[in-house]
């Protein structure tokens, strides 16, 4: 029986790849082959999403000891294991949440929203309003050409706190869109990269803020990938039309 390729080699590359360069080798082979581009290939795409969520779950792992300190301002601090169990009532989840700090911008799993959950089943594995995401996307870009950060950060503290006291799944997929939009916009600039829009911080942001509405790392992260690379479709450039086929002169 053959055996299934790793996630490096789905990605073409090499063991211990660092994470930009997992980065570089995902958006290129998911553009290529993603099934709403011409000659994609829907089961090429899924592995892919596949190969690339299991390295970015690792990442994650590592990231979890890091502490955020640049998040909308310069307080720091560190929701601790006994606030976060006693808001959400679930030690899996102060696992995966404990050690994300956030400065200005942390939801908290309102008391009786893991039963919630518990009944109507897994939220994250619900359909992505798309029209309401590319509206997002689209308002966070025309800020974004503006270059005014201020206005951004701002924006994105309004979206979150609308999130955290009115908890919906469209909601968390906008803050997702804005803030993705920032990051690929900011991340041309390596000055801005330990930012509010910095990599880091985007991830522990939208991780603690689906814990208002699920308790499954994993689904959220699956659904983040989702608004990940809707995101990054809409900002790439338009691919480059063939050149011309030139007819070949017929001999006499």
């Amino acid at each position: 029986m053959r055996a299934e390729p790793s996630a490096h080699a789905i990605l073409g590359l090499e063991p211990g790849a660092d994470r930009e360069t997992v980065e570089r080798a995902y958006k290129q082979l998911i553009k290529q082959h993603h099934p709403d581009r011409e000659g994609g290939d829907s089961a090429r795409a899924a592995q892919i999403n596949r190969a690339y969520r299991e390295l970015r779950a690792g990442a994650h792992k590592a990231h979890l000891e890091l502490e955020d300190d640049q998040v909308f301002g310069s307080r720091r601090g560190l929701w601790t294991g006994l606030a976060i169990a006693a808001a959400a009532g679930s030690l899996a989840l102060v696992a995966a949440t404990a050690l994300m700090s956030s400065a200005d911008i942390a939801p908290v799993l309102p008391v009786g929203k893991s039963e919630a959950v518990a009944r109507t089943g897994e939220p994250m594995d619900q359909p992505i309003v798309f029209p309401a995401v590319d509206e997002e996307i689209a308002r966070a870009a025309s800020m974004a050409r503006g270059e005014d950060e201020i206005a951004l950060t701002a924006a994105s503290r309004d979206c979150h706190l609308r999130l955290r006291n009115e908890p919906s799944l469209e909601q968390f997929d906008r803050c997702a869109a804005f803030d993705y939009v920032a990051t690929f916009v900011q991340d041309r600039d390596p000055l801005r990269d330990r930012g509010p829009f910095g990599e880091l911080a985007v991830t522990s942001r939208l991780m603690r803020a689906g814990a208002l509405l699920s308790s499954d790392y994993l689904a959220i992260d699956g659904r983040l990938d989702q608004l990940r690379l809707r995101t990054e479709l809409a900002l790439a450039p338009p691919a480059e039309p063939a050149p011309p086929v030139r007819a070949e002169a017929v001999p006499d």
